[in-house]
């Protein structure tokens, strides 16, 4: 009896097991749905914590994500449908990219061999003092607070040696505005440009502190390698941005701003200055409207924006809304695109102005709760889509499209409809957008780092259409410079040990370009030395079609880089012994070349074909057949009974 009872406790205290998710509406929307775990112990639920793993936001800067990089946590593809969705996805929802890249190859003649990159020496400079920063506040945090400073009287302080060179070494910084992971002074739309003059095609490229307007060819992919109209910034200033407009040019470099004018006078081609600016902040961005031609944007750290008419060659002054809390790598331009209204980009927000009243209608600062990762998505790349209500966002996660219209009657605000997440190692600092296919555009990211280049294809008709997206397009890859160099050397090609071209083929992206062919696409890079690369993109079944000279000219391209010669000298020795004991002699005898693997022709025995027939093993019919002589026997294939048919029952007639 005793044991009847205990058993009965147990099975009292057991309850009855209740599954949270058997009365969870499935075709309700995911706020609804994730309103309703959390309402019903979302802490015990494993649909919950299910969610939670695969769509939660991470921190890829803390706890167990540290080692983790950003570029290399998978992303979902997101895209807004409307209400009556019922959920469901099709079949081929996720499409491949339906291009395919050649291996780059370099267009342009070797120059500036002996420079150095200035985006990352820039940037060594900084990181050089901040080194000797931190080396100076691990040596201040080991004193004692009674050695740091002492008070002899009211108007002496006696301070230690170390104290006097950290106050000295603040005053030596090189750049106070700039603490950032990547050189955003070059940011917007980069230092290379097509334009066209008198009908002929031509390549505007700033390197240092000059702009070229160099003849090229877009059929041939040839740059010419003397320029046909250049201008000097001076030697002190790097050109970091060049737009150009109706033949005016625009240059932006640290401090100064540039407006210049290219005149046509029969033949020659010449670069008239119009006008300078100066600021004591650095200047961050500048754009010309795409729709009044005429305005030129320029933008400064402390969000300020000059509108500069080009006409008249006045300008005014405006404060951009927002919340500077510090100067400190406060990226932000502004770029215009409709009639009525021109948008402020900056890290965090999109701010959209009125013309007329030059005044702030719409805001938006919702980054942060649609992104994977919470701590490292800044904007730091934009640009207007063929639709110029839509906005194509890059952060150093994923690419956004952002859909601008604005109805205050409707209650429409500012929203992002569409979200891939690219993969590139670091931030994208370049985007253009093209027209692609029938009813597509081609969006072009790239950031400063030589391998990192995505494109993506999109819908363009995507407010127009009265349904929703069918399908999503995965970002795509193209190879980079460094995998040609890879391809040469597996050819014995670029291997001159005295002038290595590795270090040259790393140097900083400073500018991109697109250009439309048939129906191919030519994707155009310039490094910071005035290398410009191309990637040919084209249908994936014209691939086979083309011939891949990429290495061969690679190769060609190399032979005039030449530098000042050294004396190479044995640094180390691998012990290879152990390899070297494995090692057996070949004998004498063995062949090379042949291929032991090779299936080899067994030739068969007349004679065993005859005794087969002798024993009606194969058909007796076929004997004719097999004892026809060479001269006597044709071609009987199928193919030729047919043409042969009708010409045999003319005979017989």
């Amino acid at each position: 009896m005793a044991n009847d009872d205990s058993k009965i406790d147990v099975i009292k205290k057991k309850k009855n097991a209740t599954f949270i998710a058997s009365s969870l509406d499935n075709t309700a929307s995911a706020e609804k749905i994730i309103e309703y775990l959390q309402a019903n112990n979302k802490k015990k639920s494993k649909v919950y914590t299910l969610y939670s793993q695969t769509v939660r936001q991470r921190r890829t800067t803390a706890g167990k994500y540290l080692v983790s990089k950003h570029f290399q946590l998978a992303g979902h593809p997101l895209n807004m449908f409307s209400e009556d969705w019922d959920g469901g996805l099709n079949s081929g929802y996720f499409e491949t990219f339906p291009h395919k890249s050649m291996l780059p190859k370099m267009i342009s003649k070797l120059k500036n061999m002996d420079k150095k990159d200035p985006v990352t020496e820039y940037m060594k400079v900084k990181a050089i003092w901040q080194d000797t920063l931190t080396d100076y506040k691990r040596i201040m945090s080991l004193m004692s607070k009674r050695h740091k400073y002492e008070w002899i009287n009211d108007e002496l302080l006696h301070c230690p040696k170390q104290l006097v060179e950290i106050a000295a070494h603040f005053e030596q910084n090189p750049d106070p505005y700039f603490e950032s992971s990547y050189n955003w002074y070059y940011a917007g739309h980069g230092n290379i440009l097509q334009i066209c003059i008198g009908g002929f095609d031509y390549l505007v490229h700033s390197v240092f502190s000059c702009v070229y307007i160099s003849y090229f060819s877009k059929y041939s992919l040839a740059l010419e390698s003397d320029c046909v109209a250049k201008f000097d910034c001076g030697e002190t200033l790097t050109i970091l941005e060049t737009v150009e407009s109706q033949n005016i040019l625009a240059l932006r470099t640290k401090h100064k701003i540039y407006v210049l004018k290219i005149l046509e006078s029969g033949v020659s081609i010449e670069i008239e200055k119009i006008k300078e600016m100066e600021s004591k902040l650095p200047f961050t961005g500048i754009s010309f409207d795409e729709y009044h031609k005429n305005i030129l944007y320029v933008t400064t750290l402390d969000f300020n924006l000059t509108i500069v008419n080009i006409d008249r060659m006045t300008g005014r002054s405006r404060q951009l809304r927002g919340n500077v809390k510090s100067l400190v790598d406060n990226w932000s331009r502004v770029i215009g695109s409709e009639r009525g209204y021109f948008t402020h980009i900056s890290k965090n927000s999109i701010t959209l102005y009125d013309k007329r009243m030059n005044s702030a209608f719409q805001r938006w600062r919702n980054l942060r709760n649609i992104t994977d990762d919470v701590a490292c998505n800044d904007i730091s790349a934009a640009c207007h889509a063929t639709d110029k209500r839509l906005l194509y966002l890059g952060t150093d996660h994923h690419l956004f499209l952002m859909d601008l219209r604005y109805n205050k009657k409707e209650r429409n605000k500012l929203k992002a409809v569409q979200r891939w997440t690219h993969g590139m190692q670091c931030l994208p600092t370049y985007m253009t957008v093209c027209k692609f296919e029938y009813d597509k555009e081609l969006v072009c990211m790239s950031s400063q780092w030589c391998e990192d280049m995505c494109v993506v294809s999109n819908y363009a008709d995507r407010l127009t259409r009265h349904s929703d997206i069918s399908s999503v397009t995965i970002p795509y890859r193209p190879p980079s410079i460094l995998q040609t160099l890879h391809e040469a050397k597996e050819k014995m090609l670029c291997c001159d040990l005295q002038n290595p071209i590795d270090n040259r083929l790393c140097s900083s992206i400073t500018g991109l370009s697109v250009l439309e062919q048939d129906d191919k696409y030519q994707i155009l890079m310039q490094n910071s030395l005035g290398d410009v690369s191309c990637h040919t993109l084209c249908p994936q079944y014209m691939a086979d079609f083309f011939v891949d000279t990429s290495t061969d000219l690679l190769n060609e391209w190399s032979q005039s880089y030449k530098r000042e010669p050294k004396e190479l000298e044995v640094s180390a020795v691998v012990d290879i012994s152990n390899i070297w004991k494995q090692l057996k002699n070949i004998p004498d005898d063995y062949e090379f070349g042949n291929n032991r693997f090779e299936k080899k022709v067994c030739k068969f025995n007349e004679q065993e074909i005859y005794d087969s027939f002798a024993k009606e093993q194969l058909e007796t019919g076929l004997l004719d057949v097999w004892t026809k002589q060479n001269e006597t026997t044709k071609n009987e294939s199928n193919f030729s009974l047919f043409f042969c048919e009708d010409d045999d029952d003319d005979d017989e007639k």
